[in-house]
């Protein structure tokens, strides 16, 4: 038999230690607790008994829903609106400025009543030159690709087609020598779909057909024809500049 014999300060020294350990124990598995603890904050609350499975909350599903067929056709009202005022374009008015006819078509492909680097047609010419309207309407009436002619006037209700859908209008700006306002091959169906309402300022365009180069030049045959533009002559450029000449809105009304 053994006996172990320890003086008073070795057993205070060793009670220190065990209470020490003691203590980094608890400090040890209270950590653990708080580690636990926060996992399971994170979690979620914890399953205890029997587990049972659920799926998620079903919080709908996002069906993109398309817009339902166009139409095979439709009616648009087309409306000029002219602004070419002393207000509007201060010391570029030439006196009595005023415009001619609009003439307006329907058609399927661009181009079919003009388009900028062509040259102009004997109609776009006239109308361009003289403000007559005649020619360009029989040379519009006579082209397969256009389907609806009109001229005179201010406001025009038109129908149109999906495979002839888009419109075209121009007016001259007199005195000129050979400029014109208006647009050309406007589409109306539009990805799958009729658009409903645009507003836009009219495109300003020289015929190439005279070479005046002032509001109130004489007749000055350009030789040879030059392809349509936009405002080459300083006088057409610098009221171009200033504010358009007009507006034009396209609404769907049927």
């Amino acid at each position: 038999m053994f006996t172990i014999s320890c003086s008073a300060t070795e057993m205070r020294f060793a009670t220190v230690q065990f209470v020490i350990r003691r203590a980094l124990t608890t400090a040890a598995v209270a950590s653990i607790g708080l580690a636990v603890a926060t996992s399971a904050i994170a979690m979620g609350p914890m399953i205890s008994g029997g587990a049972t499975v659920t799926a998620p909350a079903d919080r709908g599903t996002q069906v993109q829903v398309n817009p339902p067929p166009a139409t095979p056709t439709a009616r648009y009202r087309v409306t000029v609106n002219i602004d070419w005022t002393s207000s509007t374009h201060p010391g570029t008015l030439p006196s009595n400025a005023h415009v001619s006819a609009p003439v307006i078509a329907v058609h399927a492909t661009p181009g079919a009543m003009f388009a900028v680097g062509t040259q102009a047609s004997s109609g776009i010419e006239a109308m361009a030159e003289r403000g007559i309207t005649s020619t360009l309407v029989g040379e519009l009436n006579s082209n397969v690709d256009v389907t609806h002619v009109a001229a005179g006037g201010r406001s025009f209700d038109v129908d149109v087609a999906q495979f002839d859908h888009r419109i075209s209008l121009v007016t001259m700006l007199a005195p000129s020598p050979d400029w014109f306002v208006g647009f050309a091959g406007r589409a109306t169906f539009v990805d799958g779909q009729w658009i409903e309402s645009v507003t836009f300022p009219l495109g300003n365009y020289d015929a190439g057909t005279d070479s005046g180069s002032a509001f109130t030049s004489p007749n000055a045959n350009t030789q040879p024809q030059q392809p349509i533009s936009g405002p080459d002559d300083a006088a057409f450029a610098a009221a171009a500049a200033q504010n358009p000449f007009g507006t034009v809105t396209i609404t769907k009304i049927g």
